[in-house]
């Protein structure tokens, strides 16, 4: 066997090897992705409108997160459910679910289109907000809220 056919079998068994690899573990390939998405940053950094635009939409979850908790706790009525939502303009929709109701709405956010990126397309987002009740309009659990990106990968 030529020394050309010995390298060619061995490249393509570590080929196969590193395939494997990073298929088997997530480690492996979540390290590999940090560093790839790293490495793209450095070569194309976030302007820092884009990130100011990020903190603020953070700061817009927590903040609704504390006022739902405040709000929108096991024991209030449906009105004031209707009058939180109102207060933060979030269009609201009550679905009958059974015997139970839920209360969910969500508010959207535009993304710009300097601040796309490879993870996160043109960086829109959502913030949701969801609280189920009883039949008789009471809240009974704890109102979820969450802040996602709505074109990532």
């Amino acid at each position: 066997m030529t020394l050309r056919r010995k390298l060619s079998i061995a490249a393509v068994m570590l080929l196969i090897i590193c395939a494997v690899c990073w298929f088997a573990s997530e480690k492996v390939h979540s390290t590999v992705y940090v560093a790839w998405r790293e490495a793209y940053f450095a070569v194309r950094p976030v302007p820092r409108h884009c990130k100011e635009r990020a903190a603020k939409f953070g700061a817009n979850v927590d903040r609704i997160k504390h006022a739902a908790k405040n709000s929108l706790k096991p024991g209030v009525k449906k009105d004031d459910v209707a009058r939180f939502f109102a207060s933060e303009n979030i269009p609201v929709t009550f679905d009958q679910i059974g015997q139970e109701y839920e209360a969910t709405g969500a508010i959207f956010f535009e993304g710009l289109a300097e601040c796309e990126d490879i993870a996160c397309g043109d960086d829109s987002a959502l913030i949701g907000v969801r609280v189920r009740g009883d039949v008789n309009g009471t809240v009974v659990s704890d109102p979820e809220v969450i802040g996602t990106y709505t074109d990532c990968m």
